[in-house]
């Protein structure tokens, strides 16, 4: 009798703010950050089978083989639950790659929770989080999703209960940028005077959508703008265009703007630049147990 196919949606983030805090002494760099998980997604079928992890994907130029997140994912939870079956995943791929938006990180989490299931393993989500943060930092975050404060490497979350009656617009410019080169180039001191205002006393102005820009910041922001003057255009354009908040999403290259409207999120969607990679977007609330 065959397995049945189960189909997943792996969720994309962007990153409210983003504050680097400074180097650890396992070359990381310290940060703090806010993640949201929104309505951009991945699609993983994925069915168990009697051994052997076979992972596919619709894009071309991504690997299927040891290197691909969710096949390690797979692997990992199999080699830690002592499950004997093995799984074949296929990703419908749609979040934009080397974007900012951890399309990877979701598609690994995604597994997790699908196999813990799928095998009937049976772990709560607490239990599978070392594994996610053994994937990458940004794993742990998209185990449960919606609203997190990141710290450490970005793996220690605190939910955050942000507003979500928004709308965003989402332009990926068809570049792909190293996150490695945006953390080795960037200048941290320009963002010393920041460092005393941290994210985590949100509590002043979470609800005052219109303060978001006097209080969040992506540090990472001046040396990417600099190679790439264009993105910045992008996200002036939005700000223009109504947006009440308009940065770039991690390490880049992904931008977005967030309205308070949907009329007005379409209209500057209608108005961004042919030729580049678009999306409508919302927020998704966390993934339940």
């Amino acid at each position: 009798m065959p397995f049945p196919l189960r189909h997943y949606s792996a969720y994309a983030k962007i990153n409210l703010g983003l504050r680097i805090l400074g180097r650890r002494a396992d070359g990381y760099h310290e940060v703090e950050t806010i993640y949201q998980q929104i309505s951009v997604r991945d699609v993983l079928s994925i069915a168990a089978q009697p051994s052997g992890i076979v992972v596919g994907c619709t894009d071309p130029t991504l690997p299927v083989d040891g290197e691909n997140l969710a096949g390690r994912a797979a692997a990992l939870l199999r080699q830690h639950a002592g499950v004997a079956q093995g799984c074949n995943i296929q990703i419908q791929k749609n979040i934009p790659v080397g974007a900012g938006l951890g399309g990877g990180s979701s598609d690994a989490a995604t597994a997790l929770v699908a196999l813990n299931q799928i095998w009937e393993i049976g772990w709560p989500l607490e239990r599978l989080a070392p594994l996610a943060a053994e994937l990458g930092s940004d794993v742990p975050f998209f185990l449960r999703g919606g609203c997190a404060l990141g710290r450490g490497r970005g793996e220690i979350l605190e939910p955050l209960q942000l507003p979500q009656g928004w709308w965003g617009v989402l332009v990926y410019p068809n570049l792909v940028i190293s996150t490695h080169w945006v953390y080795e180039n960037a200048n941290f001191s320009l963002t010393k005077s920041l460092k005393n205002s941290k994210f985590y006393s949100l509590t002043g102005f979470a609800d005052r959508l219109s303060e978001w820009d006097l209080h969040l910041a992506n540090d990472l922001e001046p040396v990417v703008f600099n190679r790439y003057p264009h993105l910045k255009e992008l996200v002036e354009g939005f700000r223009r265009a109504g947006a009440f908040y308009a940065h770039m999403s991690g390490s880049g290259s992904a931008i977005f703007g967030l309205f308070l409207d949907k009329s007005d999120a379409l209209s500057a969607l209608a108005g961004t630049t042919q030729g580049y990679t678009t999306f409508l977007f919302h927020p998704i609330a966390p993934r339940k147990e």
